[in-house]
């Protein structure tokens, strides 16, 4: 196959990913999940409501975090990385809609999503986010973590938004111009893929080029490489992508299960550390 690039142009500035056939790659949906107790929710910003989906609302520790999504949207994919989540934490974990709705099922689709989403309105729905679960929902401390899309938007929330207390970032980097990432005050974790191909966006140059930058602002952070990992590696084949849609599609090669759940209990153990009182 041959994957090029494709420039995604946001409001803010510009990423290099790379392409997809129309039929190289259609995002998992149809895969076997166990039933999973979630309850859609509102919360409001400003006079608009925004909505999204809760995990563990009888969770017994004091603390939330806020997942955000891939490019696809709120989809079987992001929905699983909550739950797992929420269970591993045993606290609430909160996915908002930047979609309302509307969740993609091709790579072009998704591709036109991203580039049209609003980013900075995307961060105030995570402020609002943070709000409602600490004053509706008693949390105490209030995470973030975010994959490919969501992994930037996790960073620029860190960065503009002063009631997030600790961000994991999954394989992605925000624009400049939407945020400074050396003004970032809390606990940081990353988590890239050396074999990641998402040039300009999650590659090694730019995961290293990112690192730089928290060392430059004495951000706290914890920063993480997988040798034998490609982008998405956090979604594994059983409910994720499947082998087959990553030997066609370059930037998702190779996955690597030692990787995956080295960096989820590294997330994990990160998370009770920082957010537990």
């Amino acid at each position: 196959m041959n994957c090029g690039f494709i420039p995604l142009r946001f409001p803010l500035g510009s990423y290099r990913l790379p392409a997809f056939s129309r039929h190289s790659l259609v995002c998992p949906l149809k895969t076997r999940f166990r039933q999973i107790q979630m309850a859609a929710v509102t919360f409001k910003k400003q006079n608009t409501d925004v909505p999204g989906i809760l995990y563990g609302e009888n969770a017994p520790n004091n603390f939330g975090v806020i997942v955000v999504q891939e490019w696809w949207g709120l989809n079987e994919v992001i929905k699983k990385r909550a739950q797992e989540l929420s269970d591993g934490l045993q606290c609430k974990a909160l996915l908002p809609d930047f979609y309302r709705g509307k969740v993609a099922t091709q790579p072009d689709e998704a591709h036109h999503m991203m580039t049209n989403l609003d980013w900075p309105g995307a961060i105030d729905d995570i402020a609002a986010a943070c709000q409602y679960l600490k004053e509706s929902k008693q949390c105490k401390k209030v995470g973030i973590v975010g994959y490919c899309m969501g992994g930037a938007i996790a960073l620029a929330a860190a960065a503009l938004h002063p009631a997030v207390d600790a961000a994991v970032c999954f394989y992605g980097t925000p624009p400049a111009q939407l945020c400074d990432v050396k003004n970032i005050k809390v606990p940081v974790q990353c988590h890239f893929g050396e074999q990641d191909k998402s040039q300009g966006f999650s590659d090694l140059a730019t995961a290293k080029a990112l690192e730089q930058k928290l060392k430059e602002g004495n951000v706290p952070h914890e920063f993480y490489y997988y040798p034998k990992a490609g982008h998405a590696f956090m979604n594994p084949p059983d409910g994720g992508f499947t082998d087959e849609m990553r030997s066609k599609v370059e930037m998702l090669r190779p996955y690597d299960e030692e990787s995956r759940q080295l960096a989820l209990s590294r997330m994990l153990e990160f998370f009770r550390k920082n957010l537990s009182s």
